[in-house]
């Protein structure tokens, strides 16, 4: 993935205490690992192969959250009402129900559909760049059309 990676400073800290959280679960992890470890069949041991798997998986995460961080650009939360952006609340309509949403823009840490998206979501990537009114088709399988309403 070499596309820019767009974070607030919200989702920075969101980011940061989810490794520190991660560190120190691998710290307690590698402590019982050795611990297991002192079996002397370590092919056997069932214990120290389930911990030495944890001990990986958090390693991975850690590195991946790492190298997310070091890739991001971190962007305050737009104040512009004219345009949706990073932090835009808005209301859209679906035109084929009828049907009114409120979605909040946000940074794909922060997000937690249905009420926060991440602006890489497909909703959130057609809504970006938007102003009240536009009507816009969804994209995939079903066709519904959508109408910006308001922009907070």
């Amino acid at each position: 993935m070499n596309r820019k990676i767009i974070i607030t400073p919200e989702g920075y800290l969101i980011l940061k205490k989810k490794i520190a959280r991660l560190e120190e679960a691998k710290k307690e992890t590698a402590q019982r690992l050795s611990l297991a470890g002192l079996d002397s069949d370590l092919s056997e041991n069932s214990d120290f192969l389930i911990l030495d798997a944890k001990n990986q998986d958090l390693h991975k995460q850690i590195e991946e959250d790492k190298n997310y961080l070091e890739r991001a650009k971190i962007v305050q939360k737009s104040k512009d009402k004219s345009l949706i952006g990073l932090g835009s609340i808005v209301i859209y309509k679906i035109l084929n129900t009828g049907e009114e949403k409120i979605v909040e823009m946000t940074d794909a840490i922060e997000a937690n559909p249905p009420k926060k998206i991440s602006i890489y979501s497909p909703l959130g990537e057609n809504l970006l760049g938007r102003k009240v009114g536009d009507i816009f088709n969804s994209h995939g399988g079903d066709k519904y059309q959508f109408q910006i309403l308001e922009i907070k």
